[in-house]
């Protein structure tokens, strides 16, 4: 869900909510914004940052993968929660995208996207923005 001025990066169907990490025109290293919401049209139930930050604090990316499946990453936490947005290509199985969950290093969900969830070019907006690399750098 995002606002007519911003470019979708990443924007999927979870259920009935919707996860979206969204990109203003201007984003680079430490200018422009990012932000992830999720939630209801009208309800959100998350946005990160919820004030206004440089990308390059709130978010990190990496590139994972092993022998059965590769792809990009977008991380940020809140609190002691982690949040990990993919979109990865399983060998023999194809695209999955969705959110990873986390707390103290514990899985609390794996929310599965319904669709495709990249935008045109999503990627090529985040390496503009020169985000830190996510550590660690896999789905864990």
């Amino acid at each position: 869900m995002c606002q007519p001025s911003e470019t979708a990066i990443f924007s999927c169907a979870i259920g009935s909510k919707i996860a979206s990490l969204c990109a203003s025109p201007d984003l680079g290293p430490r200018q422009g914004r990012l932000t992830y919401r999720f939630g209801r049209k009208g309800a959100m139930e998350l946005i990160h940052p919820e004030a206004p930050m440089p990308p390059d604090q709130a978010f990190s990316t990496a590139v994972v993968g092993d022998a059965g499946f590769g792809g990009d990453i977008v991380r940020f936490g809140r609190g002691d929660t982690r949040y990990t947005l993919y979109s990865i290509i399983v060998k023999g199985q194809g695209e999955r995208d969705g959110v990873l969950v986390a707390r103290g290093g514990r899985r609390l969900a794996d929310l599965k996207c319904r669709d495709f969830a990249l935008g045109t070019d999503a990627w090529k907006l985040l390496y503009r923005a020169k985000l830190p690399k996510a550590e660690p750098a896999s789905l864990d």
